[in-house]
């Protein structure tokens, strides 16, 4: 009885969730209509290669009101920095390649960090690192010397290794839980794994999925943990039972006209889970994003036995709003809720935007892209407001810095603890030849910056429902 209960309570979610998708609107195609743009400050990132060119995730707020900021390079090393905003400083701790002693060794190196930073008690910083595909195609993937558990103590501006995870699978999610002084990883094999900063040992606590995992996983303030996997279902670790079990009842809201259509891109890819999400202590409930039509959700996990999940609405650009959502760019990992309790979120503006990826069912995206818009277009960034308490969403503008650059596409953000400023990291438009990192598509130069905003009283008037 109880699965029969189960059961009906999922088709009733679905069956609810797909008649206000089916009696939404009439969607028509996509107008670009111009849209205000909103300066923000970019700094630029001294002191490592200078030739990093992508982040996800890797940007986290500390207590201090520093900033800790992980960059990526493909073929070359992972870089992790700090910010002081107070002095505008910015300070190169270490090239992960280099600290773990793999450059020149004709190995597969640490070539990125790819989770969102923790912090403990005593204000220091926690991460994990991954390889993926970093390295020459001749070197031999195997030769990869496996992820680690990382914890930077700024006082002493000392870096080290606490651990190592695994063998070869490193890190795409990562959440430090206080309550039972643990570190969480969901590592590439599709296991998550547990850092006991007590005992100083890692578990591999089992698989939660087997096919292209979320990219955020959170803990509640129970110390439970949870991620997200197709077709828009949620798992949950339970540390009090030791165990990982999926929730039954309690599914995600994918709108099925986002969803892909084609062999080449099957129904499990990843628009349907979601893409990036965070523990509000304030309401006690998580908020996040779905990959495939950044429909902003919250998923309460004290409701009921398996928690509820509410849609709310969605945060992409707002030329998307009244268009056929199959239209959405996919989502960006660039969201934070800040001290007035609203949510800022970085949507791309013109097509989809992952440094070099796609995310259209064609072959040739940017063809694809200018076919719908008429024009060849880069892949600029909106800002995008959610106030909690009010309900009201605004698009404050395209982003542009004070020098007038175009900004890319964001991977991360976070809220400064102690300024309250917005901030983001990503690729921003470089007329510096000397200073090109890589090009989007082989023609829109750029480098990695790192992006602020400062909120203002009246940034939500005019704000829609």
């Amino acid at each position: 009885m109880a699965s029969m209960g189960f059961m009906l309570a999922e088709r009733l979610t679905v069956a609810v969730f797909l008649l206000a998708a089916l009696n939404a609107p009439a969607q028509g195609p996509l107008k670009a209509t111009p849209s205000p743009t909103v300066t923000v400050q970019a700094y630029r990132f001294v002191g490592g290669s200078e030739r990093e060119d992508s982040m996800w995730s890797a940007l986290y707020g500390a207590k201090s009101g520093k900033l800790y900021i992980g960059l990526s390079t493909h073929a070359e090393a992972a870089h992790f920095f700090e910010f002081d905003p107070g002095a505008e400083a910015m300070h190169h701790v270490a090239d992960l390649t280099a600290f773990k002693g793999e450059r020149g060794e004709g190995v597969r190196t640490s070539g990125k960090i790819h989770v969102r930073m923790g912090e403990d008690e005593e204000g220091r910083i926690h991460f994990g690192d991954f390889c993926e595909d970093t390295g020459p195609e001749c070197v031999d993937p195997a030769s990869y010397r496996g992820p680690h558990w990382f914890r930077y103590d700024p006082g002493q501006r000392k870096l080290e290794i606490l651990g190592q995870i695994n063998r070869q699978w490193g890190l795409l999610g990562f959440v430090l839980e206080p309550r039972y002084r643990r570190l969480y990883g969901l590592a590439e094999d599709g296991h998550l794994y547990a850092f006991d900063l007590r005992r100083k040992d890692t578990t591999d606590l089992g698989r939660v999925d087997d096919w292209d995992i979320c990219r955020t996983i959170f803990a509640d303030d129970e110390g439970n943990v949870y991620g997200s996997f197709p077709i828009g279902r949620i798992w949950k670790y339970d540390p009090k039972q030791d165990r990982i079990f999926d929730l039954r009842s309690t599914r995600l809201p994918i709108d099925p006209r986002t969803t892909p259509r084609t062999m080449s891109n099957p129904l499990i890819d990843r628009k349907v889970y979601w893409r990036v999400i965070q523990w509000d202590p304030l309401d006690r409930v998580a908020y996040g994003i779905i990959v495939g039509d950044s429909m902003l959700f919250k998923f309460d996990p004290h409701d009921g036995p398996e928690g509820s999940v509410t849609p709310i609405m969605r945060l992409c650009a707002e030329r998307y709003l009244k268009a056929d959502p199959s239209l959405i760019p996919v989502s960006t990992l660039a969201l934070t809720i800040s001290r007035e309790h609203r949510i800022y979120y970085a949507p791309v503006v013109s097509v989809a935007f992952d440094y070099a990826g796609t995310s259209w069912d064609v072959a040739d995206e940017r063809s694809f892209t200018a076919k719908i818009t008429g024009e060849t277009v880069p892949p600029e960034t909106a800002l995008v407001a959610y106030d909690i308490a009010t309900k009201q969403r605004r698009e404050i503008g395209i982003m542009r810095t004070q020098d007038g650059r175009r900004v890319f596409g964001l991977g991360g953000a976070c809220t400064g603890q102690k300024d309250g400023k917005i901030y983001f990291v990503g690729a921003v438009e470089e007329r510096d030849p000397a200073r090109v990192a890589n090009k989007i598509d082989g023609r829109w130069p750029f480098s990695m910056a790192l992006i602020c905003y400062t909120p203002t009283k009246g940034e939500m008037e005019g704000g829609a429902r």
